[in-house]
């Protein structure tokens, strides 16, 4: 049996900023036409389809309404035409365009909700079958110095999407075909097709707007020949179509809008539909407005499915836990190289060293910890590892580790202590043995502790757990310096959790969330927590500790309000530093006990996956 389908990518040629809604209408249809002459089943176009590409410009804001569309674009008297013909002509199409969502137009960091959108629309029934907003937004959010400059400032009008990698099956075409979609950007990312792919994806649709030369925004040098680089960008997306079509084995369709638009910016052409294989098997020929088809066996994606590319066979999640859990790039720790006879670097066996002499003696070990940040708000992560790094002996490295999604942004209750457990602890298993200590950076009794406590046997403490044993050593009655009212509450019943209440002069609440730590001006949150701080102070507490990682910046300004005599901890030093004595201690976790891993008896249950 074989599954036909007729795939077709419609390029679409310059469009000028200035170029009339009903102009550039009225060449898709003749596109949408040309396709269906041609007996396409599914017509592609390409990203913001309906104007020309105006994420280039620095646009006013009160200006921004005319490039994006509210509401139901299948609806909407600019756009209903091509949907109304698709439907005409029983062509189901994807179109990309310029998503307001709820009519706002405000720029992305003021809180707009804009995305760079497309949508599948199923002719026989008028619906939309699927709607994508892309993911992988380029470029920057203002502009070059270079008046000269070619911009790419989708971070400006756009958010990044919200809707995920989600495949759809589509009717009506025999044996209901999986279909994904992503835009331009999307397509160069590994992680985009992979999760299509485990989906089960057949086609992929892949609109795209790629600059032919821009050597600021790649970082090229400027005295680059314009051609050159246009093959460059040519060669890089005809690679990232075919290779990922190939590793997923799908179909893909990827429509451009090229050429030069205000005769001044250039687009790349070469539209392509590409097979399982990874071989292109229909190009465009020109720069300008151009329909291509391709007659698709979609079960031709089986031979790679079901043998190279079987996902359940083959692949090894335990080893990709970095793809998850790791936004930049981490590098590994610099070696210590020595030089003998005179070759750096080498010693007599050949292999590099890490600090040791030649006369044999063993390297000095370098101790790893995790610090995991269990909500999903990076800049606390990134904070909190800045501020600890100078305070760090020669041989810790202290690694951020945020939560991935779906954690919470922000701690503030039972629910979201067991989501973001659940998120972070399901990141860091895979890969726990990389490190020799975790930090649990959430000052509470958090319960992601106990999990890898259960987990692990390397040692794990909470940054509330080691600045009350700091607290305890150094002083005789602690204070607490708490965000809101709730979390004063909590971090009083965790005191007791923990046998301290005895030496605990009080907790204060500042009456902040957690992330107005950071939203609201650092002169506001200093004068609201060095004031708690007084009051603690004039409780009793001759040590204070900063009951919330975002605290972190603003010790130094605590110190300064109580005084020298009074001593300020903060939970993340405390915490590395307590993790670094244990470690030097060889010490590990005990398992007789109450943190005995449940793992077998869960495989022994068919759990697991868990």
């Amino acid at each position: 049996m074989t599954r036909i389908l007729k795939l077709a990518a419609c390029q679409v040629g310059a469009v000028n900023s200035n170029d009339p809604r009903p102009k550039t209408l009225n060449r898709l249809i003749k596109l949408l036409e040309d396709a269906a002459a041609q007996g396409a089943d599914v017509a592609c176009f390409p990203e913001v389809t309906f104007t020309t590409f105006f994420p280039r410009f620095l646009i006013p804001e009160a200006e921004l309404e005319k490039w994006f569309e509210d509401g139901d674009v299948t609806t909407n008297p600019d756009t209903k035409p091509i949907f109304d013909k698709a439907r005409e002509l029983g062509v189901d199409i994807c179109v990309g365009y310029a998503e307001a969502v709820n009519g706002t137009k405000v720029l992305a960091k003021d809180g707009g909700d804009c995305f760079n959108t497309c949508i599948y629309y199923h002719a026989k029934t008028g619906a939309v079958l699927s709607k994508y907003r892309k993911v992988h937004l380029p470029g920057d959010y203002e502009p070059f110095p270079d008046p000269d400059a070619i911009n790419q400032l989708e971070k400006r009008y756009f958010k990044p999407g919200n809707l995920g990698f989600e495949a759809f099956r589509v009717p009506d075409f025999e044996g209901q075909p999986i279909f994904g979609m992503m835009i331009c950007n999307d397509r160069r990312w590994a992680e985009a097709w992979r999760v299509l792919g485990l989906q089960g994806v057949e086609v992929v649709l892949c609109g795209f707007n790629t600059t032919g030369w821009a050597p600021d925004m790649w970082g090229s040098p400027k005295d680059q020949a314009p051609k050159e680089a246009e093959e460059m960008a040519v060669f890089q997306h005809k690679l990232s179509m075919q290779g990922h079509s190939y590793t997923n084995s799908c179909f893909s369709v990827s429509a451009a809008r090229c050429g030069y638009d205000d005769g001044k910016f250039l687009m790349i052409a070469n539209s392509c539909i590409t097979n399982p294989q990874g071989q292109i098997i229909a190009e465009t020929k020109t720069m300008g407005d151009e329909v291509v088809v391709a007659e698709c066996d979609l079960d031709l994606c089986k031979p790679g499915k079901e043998r190279t590319f079987d996902f359940k066979r083959h692949r090894r999640l335990e080893h990709y836990g970095r793809i998850t859990s790791q936004v930049g790039v981490i590098e590994p720790p610099m070696l210590e190289t020595t030089s003998t006879n005179g070759v750096n670097g080498h010693a007599t066996n050949g292999h590099a060293t890490n600090g040791a002499a030649t006369n044999g003696t063993a390297p000095k070990k370098s101790f790893r910890i995790l610090l995991c940040n269990p909500n999903a708000t990076k800049f606390m992560t990134d904070k909190c590892v800045e501020m600890v790094e100078p305070t760090l002996p020669p041989d810790v490295e202290v690694v951020g580790f945020t939560c991935p999604y779906p954690g919470p942004t922000a701690i503030e209750g039972k629910f979201d202590d067991v989501m973001s457990s659940a998120a972070a602890a399901r990141a860091i298993i895979p890969i726990a043995h990389e490190y020799d200590a975790f930090l649990v950076a959430c000052y509470s009794d958090h319960t992601l502790t106990k999990m890898l406590r259960e987990e692990l046997s390397q040692p794990v403490v909470g940054i509330m757990e080691a600045s009350l044993y700091a607290a305890r050593t150094l002083g005789g009655r602690f204070g607490i310096i708490a965000t809101s009212n709730r979390a004063k509450y909590t971090l009083e019943d965790s005191v007791k959790a923990y046998g301290l209440d005895s030496f605990c002069a009080g907790v204060r609440s500042c009456k902040l969330g957690v992330l107005e730590l950071e939203s609201r001006s650092e002169k506001e949150v200093m004068g609201i927590m060095c004031g708690v701080a007084e009051q603690l102070v004039a409780d009793g507490a001759d040590t204070l500790t900063l009951g919330c990682a975002g605290m972190t910046k603003l010790k130094q300004a605590v110190e300064d309000t109580v005084g020298e005599d009074v001593v300020v901890i903060d939970g993340v030093l405390a915490g590395v530093h307590h993790l670094s004595g244990l470690l030097r201690l060889g010490a590990r976790t005990a398992k007789a006990g109450m943190y005995t891993s449940s793992a077998a008896t869960r495989k022994a249950r068919r759990q697991g996956y868990i």
